[in-house]
């Protein structure tokens, strides 16, 4: 009994340490779509319910510019009037200086060093509307920006 405490122990941390916050149900990598079109790019849903993606793909997909300090490992993105600055594991995100609490921080993934964004946070930060439509086998994620 002491033996499978501790396996369980070992199997809980290894989970936690590798971000342990994938759902593994077939709904936890949905299809994105952009105003109707579909986005070519991995999305990830965590335990909390969040879609992490790659910062660079969306950001450039919604056209802003982008600046990565690697040194506090900070994404700054920006278009129009709207900033954007993220920080690895911090769950302080800044929508043009003011501070939104994140449900889900963002993180670089060590061995690819992709950086993973909430894409709903980032999404709603410049104005779209963010729905989900679940079957039993999959999901699709709709963003839709008003024209």
């Amino acid at each position: 009994m002491k033996a499978l405490s501790k396996a369980f122990a070992f199997a809980t941390v290894i989970t936690l340490m590798m971000g342990g916050t994938s759902v593994f149900a077939s709904r936890s990598n949905p299809n994105i779509y952009i105003n109707g079109e579909k986005l070519d790019i991995y999305a990830n849903v965590t335990y909390l319910g969040t879609t992490l993606v790659p910062m660079r793909p969306i950001f450039e997909k919604y056209g802003m510019a982008i600046e990565w300090d690697n040194s506090t490992k900070t994404v700054t993105a920006s278009k129009d009037n709207k900033l954007i600055v993220l920080t690895n594991n911090s769950y302080d995100a800044f929508l043009n200086g003011e501070k939104v609490v994140l449900n889900q921080a963002p993180s670089l993934e060590p061995t690819s060093n992709i950086f993973y964004v909430n894409l709903r946070f980032i999404s709603e930060a410049l104005g779209a509307s963010v729905t989900w439509d679940k079957t039993a086998n999959d999901a699709t994620i709709n963003i839709n920006f008003a024209k």
